[in-house]
């Protein structure tokens, strides 16, 4: 149900902490989405957390503009905009918990922190 998940340093997409899968790799409508996204909440233009139906499918995001971080999601199958936003605030706790350097933590070591979060939709199964 997970179709995508990154997570983004202020506004550099083309190099993103995070990427499941590459971002070469997710529809080209979707991803221009998760960009103006990015850009609009790191200018202000945008609320740090929300949601929005894109193509069918739920792309949500949480913004720490302190730190520059965005974590952002994209959900199909039924998944409420809610619970992805749930998980994004479980993933995001679970990350500024587990890494040192939150703008430039060890990339190979940020996909263990990734997988121990459970998305809520999962874990009712």
């Amino acid at each position: 149900m997970l179709v995508a998940l990154f997570i983004i340093v202020d506004d550099d997409l083309d190099h993103p902490i995070y990427a499941e899968p590459h971002p070469d790799d997710v529809d080209s409508e979707i991803w221009e989405k998760v960009c103006e996204v990015v850009q609009e909440v790191m200018e202000g233009d945008l609320r740090s957390d929300g949601s929005t139906v894109v193509d069918g499918k739920v792309l949500a995001w949480r913004a720490m503009l302190r730190n520059g971080l965005s974590f952002v999601a994209i959900v199909d199958g039924g998944v409420t905009s809610g619970a992805v936003e749930k998980y994004l605030k479980a993933l995001q706790r679970q990350y500024f918990d587990e890494v040192d350097d939150v703008r430039r933590p060890e990339r190979e070591g940020v996909a263990d922190v990734v997988v121990e979060v459970i998305p809520p939709w999962e874990d009712e199964d």
